[in-house]
């Protein structure tokens, strides 16, 4: 019970706070435009930290202080509370068992139990919420910013009435002729130069949606995952318990698949690349 304890506390504390790792990541990039470079040796080596460390100190203190527990099908932190010890006093030990009824109560187990009740409900969807609203928020007004930039791009006024005015100003002489061609020379500058930054301001649109849309994807499974757990977590506190079994086996079955899903997402841009590059094959 308490490797498997261990595995379920470590595995869904580490796997809450690494979606919010992946938000960050990906707010990074879309909102603040950090680099590459930047990003593996500032920002990846602290949420790794801080999501490792976290997770392994709250998930190995009740391994020392019998802080895992049975509850139904799994084990997890909490006080040994099953039908049997109704009536027995905390610390007691009805006849013919063996672990002593409350077993866990005293010990760090209500603190991790707070932690991971704290990061599921409260901290993962927060923390995922607020950078995917930023980042659509970024998106947005950049879109909007190169749709009024796309149109001012295409006005070819400006550029008519310069080249109007040398053509006037230049009726005779070489002289007239040498303004008008460097004019011209300039004008053709200048419009290489917008196409330039638009075609850049486009390609940096793109990619902050991607990676918005990327982002987006990692949040559903993070709530496709957990939805179930927080389901069954409300029941309890309601005094539904235990809980229906058609939650216990959803849930069950949804956890591992969080990491099937996460390597779809992160390598259907790949496959997408290849079969671009074999002509559709």
């Amino acid at each position: 019970c308490n490797v498997s304890g261990f595995m379920f506390e470590v595995g869904g504390l580490m796997s809450s706070l690494y979606n919010c790792s992946l938000n960050i990541h990906s707010l990074a990039i879309v909102k603040y435009n950090k680099t590459d470079s930047y990003i593996r040796t500032k920002i990846e080596p602290f949420l790794h930290g801080v999501t490792i460390v976290i997770s392994l100190a709250f998930g190995s203190a009740p391994l020392f202080t019998e802080g895992y527990n049975e509850f139904g099908p799994t084990c997890s932190t909490g006080s040994y509370y099953p039908p049997h010890c109704t009536g027995i006093e905390h610390g007691e030990v009805r006849e013919g068992f063996e672990i002593q009824c409350g077993r866990g109560r005293d010990g760090p187990s209500t603190i991790v139990f707070a932690v991971g009740f704290f990061c599921l409900f409260f901290g993962s969807p927060t923390t995922v919420g607020v950078t995917l609203g930023m980042m659509y928020r970024h998106v947005s007004r950049q879109e909007r910013r190169m749709g009024r930039y796309g149109g001012g791009a295409l006005n070819h006024s400006a550029p008519q009435e310069n080249i109007n005015t040398t053509t006037a100003a230049s009726v005779d002489g070489s002289y007239g002729i040498t303004r008008m061609m460097r004019s011209s020379a300039a004008s053709l500058k200048s419009a290489f130069g917008r196409l330039s930054s638009r075609s850049t301001s486009s390609q940096n649109n793109s990619k902050s949606r991607f990676v918005m849309i990327r982002a987006r994807a990692y949040s559903t499974t993070f709530l496709l995952t957990y939805s179930w757990y927080m389901v069954i977590i409300v029941l309890g506190i309601a005094g539904v318990s235990p809980p229906p079994l058609a939650l216990i086996y959803l849930g069950v079955i949804f956890a591992p698949l969080q990491g099937f899903w996460n390597l779809m997402i992160f390598m259907y841009p790949k496959v997408a690349k290849a079969k671009r590059s074999q002509g559709g094959n």
